[in-house]
């Protein structure tokens, strides 16, 4: 292996502008989502909106129980996955909606006279069944939906109290969650319910259910906020919409958006100009409410098109409440939620930025290059950096940038949710940095960031930071189980976080003399103590990008053994091997 595999650089794709949903969606990690009937496939307008605009579909109707499961001992799975194969051959992710609900199950259910135990029996061979059948084709489930009245009190269903399976309060919604992740471990399951997006009494019913559940270990994921709105949803109310989210996200729940509408009084289908600016002003404020939160993960709408919206059969006199018009033409509300996607600032947290090699977090180093693993918004695809006629890299890659102390770091590859940075070596010496994501022009915010001296993080072959490192013998070829380190021989080893070096210039890579050095190292392999032959930079690594030159020790023992560098008193991270021979 060449020295190339040193260079930690990749060719970049281009950047291409968003257009749609989807792409703006992409760029904040966030799945874009659209409700669908796959009896409309075949219209050529809506199929081919939802291919353009949404990354996610769910169906309407095609997953409760009277479709999908028409006898007791008959499921009818075909017309159910007829959306799973349109997903699959357009990149879509599929949400399956839902489990268990008091609403559209069949006659043979409802007026089976079933006892409790047999009731039991048959929502469990329901959901392994179902869910057994789209593990690994549906990424998530609602597994229970809408368990509660507006008051916070558990509503009487047949799966509850009427004659229910035996369980008392909630104890039927735990049971529905523990088999469902039985039946695929995978999937992330979900909660989801009406008029929880507010702060109310039943939002406050279902956050002390799923809070009791995760300190329990009843394996939630998260919570599904339909958010079927109406004009009167004001500003007030997106701050309480904020705040909700906020608390279940603390739970280290995922939440989502999904069944969005916001339906306008009509007049022969037309709405008052007034209620269309409400209208934008809500679809707005809900997508920067969830912008706000990395765990807000996904929005989707209710339908594709006003042409064929729930809204009117169940709100006589109102409508329009699509982002789509009944001519697929894009509305102002569409428009707003763009503008939410293009513009509400990033979102960082300072415990994600980490050593590139060995994640450890607790602090940066001069030099040290990392990742920072929470900025919430970026290119949708990999970008890589490419030096310059001088050898440096850039400290603008695809619109993105992180500043320290207000000094743009050089950059290796920018994608959302993910960024690699060079610390600069000018925060030597400073007891913390001030530390800020661009995107775009749009920044983020400021977090605080301790700085330390030496963070030493060795690269590993599987890039999980434990594990064999990436170590190469005096031929450039990787150690590894087929190529053992033989004793007495010397062994190269990489990693980053040695912190201030001599020179050290920001972004420089190295082409020649003179390189980067290092004093004050140790090794040990195998808690043998190794010679270190030399400390430094390399042709090819960036300076903060250390080579490590060790002979592996007559004493040490054979077969993987640790390997721990020390540099200025701080030792690498326990977990990296070498396989000796």
């Amino acid at each position: 292996m060449s020295r190339k595999w040193l260079l930690l650089l990749l060719l970049g794709s281009p950047w291409m502008k968003a257009q749609t949903l989807k792409e703006w969606g992409a760029m904040r990690r966030i799945l874009i989502g659209a409700a669908v009937d796959p009896s409309r496939f075949s219209e050529a307008a809506y199929a081919s909106t939802l291919r353009a605009e949404f990354s996610k579909v769910t169906p309407e109707n095609l997953m409760k129980w009277d479709a999908l499961h028409p006898g007791i001992n008959t499921y009818n799975y075909a017309p159910a996955d007829s959306i799973v194969t349109f997903a699959t051959q357009n990149s879509m992710q599929v949400r399956g909606h839902t489990l268990v609900w008091h609403s559209q199950n069949p006659a043979w259910l409802t007026g089976g006279g079933f006892t409790p135990t047999q009731l039991s029996g048959l929502l469990q061979d329901h959901i392994n069944n179902v869910v057994g059948h789209y593990a690994g084709k549906v990424y998530a489930w609602d597994v229970v939906n809408e368990a509660f009245n507006d008051d916070g009190t558990l509503r009487a269903t047949i799966w509850s109290t009427q004659p229910g399976i035996g369980l008392t309060g909630t104890g039927y919604i735990e049971q529905a969650f523990r088999w469902a992740r039985a039946a695929d471990p995978n999937a992330l399951l979900f909660y989801n319910d009406y008029s929880i997006e507010t702060v109310g009494a039943k939002s406050n019913a279902v956050f002390q259910m799923v809070q009791d559940f995760k300190a329990r270990g009843v394996p939630i994921d998260g919570i599904g906020l339909q958010t079927h709105l109406s004009v009167g949803f004001n500003s007030g109310a997106i701050t309480s919409l904020e705040n909700n989210i906020k608390r279940f996200a603390d739970l280290g729940l995922q939440v989502h958006i999904t069944e969005l509408d916001v339906r306008l009084p009509v007049s022969g289908g037309v709405a008052t100009p007034a209620d269309v600016t409400a209208q934008e002003a809500i679809y707005e404020g809900v997508v920067r409410a969830c912008l706000k939160y990395p765990l807000c993960t996904a929005i989707q709408v209710w339908g594709v098109t006003d042409k064929y919206s729930w809204i009117p059969g169940a709100f006589p006199g109102f409508g329009s409440g699509l982002p789509f018009d009944a001519n697929y033409a894009r509305k102002s509300a569409y428009t707003s939620m763009i503008t939410a996607l293009s513009t509400a600032p990033p979102i960082i947290n300072g415990t994600g930025l980490v050593n590139a090699a060995s994640y450890a977090a607790g602090g940066v180093s001069p030099g040290e290059i990392a990742v920072f693993f929470t900025p919430s918004f970026g290119p949708a695809s990999l970008v890589a950096a490419i030096v310059d006629s001088n050898f440096k890299l850039p400290t603008t890659l695809a619109e993105s940038r992180v500043l320290f102390d207000g000094t743009p770091a050089p950059l290796l590859y920018s994608l959302a949710g993910q960024v690699s940075a060079i610390v600069p070596f000018g925060v030597a010496g400073k007891a913390s940095t001030q530390v800020q994501y661009q995107y775009k022009g749009i920044s983020s915010n400021t977090v605080t960031v301790p700085v330390v001296a030496v963070k030493p993080g060795l690269f590993t072959l599987n890039a999980s930071g434990s594990g064999p490192g990436a170590i190469l013998d005096a031929s450039y070829k990787p150690i590894g189980a087929d190529n053992p380190a033989a004793k007495g021989s010397v062994v190269l080893v990489f990693l980053t976080g040695g912190g201030k070096t001599d020179p050290g210039i920001d972004g420089q890579v190295s082409t020649g003399l003179p390189l980067p050095s290092l004093t004050n190292v140790s090794a040990r392999i195998g808690g043998v103590t190794a010679d270190v032959l030399y400390a430094g930079g390399a042709v090819g690594l960036v300076h903060g990008g250390i080579q490590f030159n060790v002979r592996v020790p007559e004493a040490a023992p054979s077969g993987d053994q640790p390997i721990i560098v020390t540099i200025g008193g701080q030792q690498s991270k326990s977990g990296v091997t070498l396989r000796v021979q």
